[in-house]
């Protein structure tokens, strides 16, 4: 588009502003004002205004439908990789989840379950060995043997770590907590010295 073409622009701009009824009510003007203020249908041939019109409306329309392809057909691609985007971003977001989901095993025993497993981590700490405890499907714990060296391992390595209270929390000093899986309770203990 050159300098030319766009001279009139803000004149025909503030013209189709100025016109409710849009184009048509613009193109009423601008006929009107050719046939009231120049030659334009008397003053050539027979049906030239016509094929005058047709011609430059032939021109633009070509440029006017191209344009409009181009401009569908580019909206359509940002759509398109807008949606890829998403769709990378939840799949990405399912992924995580998963393996956040793998890592993190959460398993619900129930009070009797519960119970058994604190008496044996209590008989632990006395050194006695309890039955195993059955899981959430009722299996016991497996091999005996295996066990054994499993506590004994872990034994070095929680030598030095505070065990968790019955209620899956901690007693301190100064205070002691539980949670469970939607609350937790922090109790702080009054220590009176005697002398």
């Amino acid at each position: 588009m050159t300098k030319d073409e766009q001279k009139f622009d803000a004149m025909l701009l503030a013209m189709a502003q100025q016109h409710e009824g849009g184009v048509q009510e613009l193109l009423d003007t601008i006929f009107s004002f050719l046939a009231r203020k120049t030659d334009f249908y008397t003053g050539g041939q027979e049906g030239a205004a016509e094929k005058l019109v047709n011609s430059k409306f032939k021109k633009y329309e070509a440029t006017a439908v191209a344009k409009a392809a181009a401009l569908k057909a580019e909206r359509a691609e940002q759509e398109k990789r807008r949606k890829e985007r998403l769709e990378k971003k939840r799949l990405e977001e399912k992924a995580e989840e998963e393996r956040l989901n793998s890592e993190s095993k959460i398993v619900e025993l129930t009070d009797e379950q519960a119970a058994k497993l604190q008496e044996e981590i209590d008989n632990k700490k006395a050194g006695i060995e309890a039955p195993a405890v059955p899981g959430p499907s009722g299996d016991s714990a497996g091999n005996k043997k295996e066990d054994n060296m499993e506590d004994e391992e872990e034994d070095e390595k929680e030598k030095n770590k505070l065990r968790p209270n019955s209620g899956n929390g901690a007693d301190l000093p100064n205070y002691k907590w539980t949670q469970t899986l939607q609350d937790i309770e922090v109790s702080k203990m009054n220590i009176i010295a005697c002398k």
